[in-house]
């Protein structure tokens, strides 16, 4: 028995050095994975009607889309925190320019969907220009927080999937339900 734990142990450990790249094919797949969340993003906030864009589950998110006490963002705003996110994400590696910004006081659909198309076209531009030396490279984000190239892409891609899943209650609670995901 304690031979089969060393030997797992030292399989895990083994493959835990193994370092991380970005090859020709590496940069295509991760690509990829930006590009299917585009489209499963855009789909879900294509599936809440124009109108109900103000909606909150419960209290109201301020005017800038940042929670205020205990009020929920609305779904405009919890749409383009989405793409906020990505930006801040992302912009630590310096390609493809200035992510663009959200609109200004403006949290409905049409506003939003042109948004996160925008700002999702931008995010798979910077993936696709990624290179192994991007991943490993240090950077900073959030607090001043240190992390790695790939931290911080990994920090993206957790955190649009967490939020976007939150949108499914949104929708679920206006009797809608939420697209389903395209592995």
């Amino acid at each position: 028995m304690m031979n089969r734990r060393r030997a797992i142990f030292g399989m895990a450990a083994a493959a835990a050095t193994v370092p991380l790249s970005l090859g020709a094919d590496d940069a295509a797949t991760w690509t990829a994975w930006w590009e299917r969340s585009k489209k499963y993003t855009l789909a879900v906030a294509d599936a809440m009607p124009a109108g109900d864009y103000g909606f909150a589950p419960f209290g109201a998110g301020a005017a800038d889309g940042v929670r205020s006490g205990d009020g929920a963002r609305t779904f405009g705003q919890l749409m383009q925190h989405i793409g906020q996110a990505e930006a801040f994400y992302l912009g630590r590696f310096g390609k493809g320019g200035p992510a663009p910004a959200p609109p200004t006081g403006d949290a409905g659909k049409e506003a939003t969907i042109k948004y996160l198309n925008a700002v999702l076209d931008w995010s798979v531009s910077v993936v696709r220009q990624l290179t192994p030396a991007d991943l490993t490279a240090a950077v900073t984000a959030g607090r001043g927080n240190p992390m790695t190239g790939l931290d911080a892409l990994l920090n993206a891609m957790i955190h649009t999937a967490h939020t976007r899943g939150y949108s499914d209650m949104y929708l679920r609670n206006k009797g809608i339900k939420p697209p389903s995901y395209q592995v």
